[in-house]
């Protein structure tokens, strides 16, 4: 059973183009080494989260499902020292984490995106 402070609501993602577009005009960067965060403050309580996975860059989809998957798992665990944002995480090329098929390689890069986006 899941506690409130540790869900992933609908109220919780960026889901209309709107809300994608008002991160990309205006926002700040914070990057890893194979993803890019953008985010800018909400003025809410919580922090809400959208993720771009190209076709280009992933070409299966179920790696890409993989991708956010695991991208949403960790924003769920570290959601309360974001609160206050919007996030647009961006793969920005090809991941070796699916290749490798290494996903604590990946939880410890999106783990370390996070610490960059709250300290930013």
């Amino acid at each position: 059973m899941h506690t409130a402070a540790k869900s992933f609501p609908r109220e919780r993602r960026l889901s209309c183009q709107t809300d994608f577009r008002a991160v990309f005009g205006q926002s700040q960067k914070s990057t890893s080494h194979y993803l890019l965060a953008l985010h800018r403050p909400n003025g809410r309580t919580y922090a809400r989260l959208g993720i771009v996975v190209p076709k280009h860059h992933i070409k299966q989809s179920v790696d890409r499902n993989m991708l956010k998957r695991q991208i949403r798992e960790s924003f769920r665990h570290r959601q309360n020292t974001l609160a206050g944002k919007d996030i647009v995480v961006l793969i920005r090329s090809k991941c070796p984490f699916l290749a490798q098929n290494n996903r604590h390689l990946l939880r410890a890069n999106v783990d370390n995106l996070w610490t960059l986006v709250a300290t930013s």
